[in-house]
């Protein structure tokens, strides 16, 4: 019996379309794997970049809002800009007043530095509002390097290397979960390292003790000054910028008195450092990380955060996650990866 000719025919074209998708599906993961590979290479190529070497003793400081003389609630920190939850979390007070008492802020801690003989200055700016871009820069003391923007390798620590001879943490908030104004922790609800809870200082601290640097000055409300007490030890500086009587309330001083507390803590803090008598903030390797996504963020976050493939994360509960690494700049570099998620 003869074939209708047909059948050959709707025969082929289901083999040539069977093999058109798999043909397709080879050149989008191809296409795919290179994207990633260019994106893998432009991400490393940021991670390699350093900060301009300068002689003399050299300062890292790390500007944050929520800790500031002065400040107590999100409208006077945030731009607006930092992702759907927060359009709406902004004043012209933020714009107007706040960047500018930041910026005279970190010149003041400069001021202080450079009087007690440090001779170089590295500003990264810490606090995520407007985007990591909050300092003022051309009021900004002419002989510091700024760091700014989002995203960047390392967050708050992009840049620090040995060759600095300490870091200074100023307007730092106390660590979720804590009675602090303003108090949170990057993108968490709990962050430890081998069973230690870690606020921000503590995170970033330890990134630089790897490095031999340690934290010599941090300034806050009374929350986080004890709190970091707690973990690093009583070596550093403390200035306390105001106190806690409520998630957005406190006692505060005035801009000019907490600007001459931050540049007599700096002088003091250089002269230990220069004395030795800070130790760089360490914890025993390997380091397991374990984290806890906010509450507040949709699951959408959250599987996206599972689907970092850089890391080796262990999911160990519905926003639990466990990273096992003998890098704290592994840690860091998680950590702007997970910024990327949730901001913007």
């Amino acid at each position: 019996m003869r074939v209708p000719a047909n059948i050959h025919t709707e025969g082929f074209m289901r083999r040539s379309m069977v093999c058109l998708v798999l043909l397709t599906m080879f050149t989008a993961t191809v296409a795919a794997a290179q994207q990633t590979d260019a994106q893998r290479a432009r991400t490393n190529l940021f991670r390699a970049k350093t900060i301009p070497f300068e002689p003399g003793f050299r300062v890292f400081i790390v500007p944050d809002m929520e800790g500031m003389g002065s400040t107590v609630d999100s409208r006077e920190v945030l731009a607006g800009n930092e992702g759907e939850a927060f359009k709406d979390r902004s004043s012209p007070d933020y714009w107007d007043r706040y960047r500018s008492l930041l910026t005279q802020e970190v010149n003041a801690t400069i001021a202080g530095a450079r009087a007690a003989g440090a001779r170089s200055f590295v500003v990264n700016e810490g606090h995520g509002g407007n985007l990591f871009a909050n300092i003022l820069p051309w009021d900004l003391d002419p002989e510091a390097i700024l760091v700014r923007g989002f995203p960047k390798p390392l967050v708050m620590t992009t840049g620090i290397d040995s060759t600095f001879g300490t870091l200074m943490m100023t307007g730092a908030h106390a660590n979720a979960g804590s009675p602090g104004v303003m108090a949170h922790n990057y993108a968490f609800d709990q962050f430890t390292v081998n069973g230690t809870a870690l606020n921000e200082v503590g995170i970033n601290a330890l990134i630089a003790g790897e490095m031999g640097v340690s934290v010599s000055l941090v300034s806050g409300d009374d929350v986080l000054i004890d709190e970091t007490r707690k973990m690093l030890g009583d070596g550093f500086v403390a200035i306390v910028t105001k106190r806690a009587v409520g998630r957005s309330a406190a006692i505060t001083y005035s801009p000019a008195r907490v600007r001459e507390m931050l540049q007599k803590g700096a002088a003091e803090a250089v002269k230990r450092e220069r004395d030795g008598k800070i130790a760089p903030f360490t914890l025993s390797r390997p380091y397991r990380v374990e984290f806890t996504m906010r509450r507040s963020y949709p699951q959408a976050m959250i599987d996206e955060v599972a689907a970092l493939s850089e890391f080796k994360l262990q999911k160990a509960g519905e926003r639990r996650f466990v990273l096992v690494t003998d890098s704290a700049r592994e840690m860091g570099y998680l950590l702007d990866a997970i910024e990327s998620v949730v901001i913007r």
